[in-house]
């Protein structure tokens, strides 16, 4: 079974992710399964890896939801700003909107997918190369990556101009002063070295997350014994769970490791979160207003999602 990753190593997908899962799969099969495993785009880059699953190139892959947004349109909704406060409330709510919403199981069925864990990291900061953007009106006229779909969305809607930028050309495109900053997750930055040259990085934001959606190619999927898909989906559910306590404990470390280096932690105070988380609000209803102008259910979906994040 090919497994195909477009992560760097160390990076949280493939050492909290992919890698314990397949080791989990092991462990209960032995020998009745073994994995051919092609990580950091060895096999398929990382914006390729939807299509890759789809064609057959891989048995399995962790699909970049942001990166497949014109396949995955609806599935965006994990990504919204202001959904989630932590890695453990994201993953388990969209993991439910996978099992639960008809919609969002056809969008994977249409892609020849199987999903069997998703992958969400907690609510994304804005760091940058510059001072830190304490204000909504700090974010007026910079240019920040986007990895598109909902991001770009949310950037546009501080004032700012999104830039799409691949997470492998961010490091130049930071330090040549291409874009200034970037909306991440505190544990991507060290796979990418941003901390050699970022000045500061926010700790409360809530600008959305990035997910990811590991999946098996549905043909694949189908001639798989019982047993196997029964072990690959609970140690999927077991992942889900491992990944997002990891990362939420992870994040305050980080912060403090940041700090130490001369980065410049920050909290946005009340009356600016409440300005800035304003702004992004309204990202929800363009989201729901685009999708459903393309006959999709989005405002259905985004409820659900809501929902099953209130009862989280």
């Amino acid at each position: 079974m090919s497994v195909v990753t477009g992560s760097p190593p160390g990076h949280i997908i493939s050492d909290g992710g992919v890698e314990p899962w397949m080791a989990c799969v092991t462990d209960a099969l032995g020998d009745e399964i073994e994995f051919n495993y092609f990580p950091a785009g060895q096999l398929v880059a990382l914006r390729e890896l939807q299509s890759g699953l789809e064609n057959g190139i891989a048995n399995a892959v962790p699909i970049p939801v942001g990166y497949a947004s014109d396949r995955l349109p609806l599935n965006n909704v994990s990504m919204l700003p202001g959904l989630g406060t932590s890695a453990q409330q994201i993953i388990g709510s969209y993991s439910r909107l996978i099992r639960e919403d008809e919609a969002i199981a056809a969008e994977f069925a249409e892609i020849n997918a199987v999903p069997i864990w998703a992958m969400g990291f907690p609510p994304y900061q804005i760091i940058s190369t510059g001072p830190a953007m304490r204000t909504l009106a700090d974010f007026s006229g910079r240019v920040i990556r986007s990895a598109g779909g909902t991001m770009t969305l949310s950037i546009e809607a501080l004032g700012a101009a999104p830039a799409e930028v691949t997470v492998a050309d961010l490091y130049v495109s930071m330090e040549r002063g291409v874009v200034d900053s970037t909306i991440s997750g505190l544990q991507s930055v060290k796979p990418y070295n941003l901390q050699e040259i970022m000045r500061s990085v926010s700790t409360n934001g809530a600008f959305g997350t990035f997910t990811n959606v590991f999946a098996i190619n549905a043909d694949f999927w189908a001639e798989l014994p019982e047993n196997v898909q029964t072990v690959m989906s609970d140690c999927g559910l077991a992942i889900e769970q491992s990944i997002a306590a990891r990362m939420d404990a992870e994040s305050g470390s980080l912060a403090q490791e940041f700090a130490a280096l001369g980065i410049d932690v920050f909290e946005f105070d009340a009356d600016a979160a409440a300005e800035i988380n304003g702004r992004l609000a309204q990202v929800l209803d363009g989201w729901v207003e685009r999708l459903e102008g393309r006959g999709l259910p989005a405002r259905a979906v985004l409820d659900h999602y809501q929902a099953i994040m209130a009862g989280q």
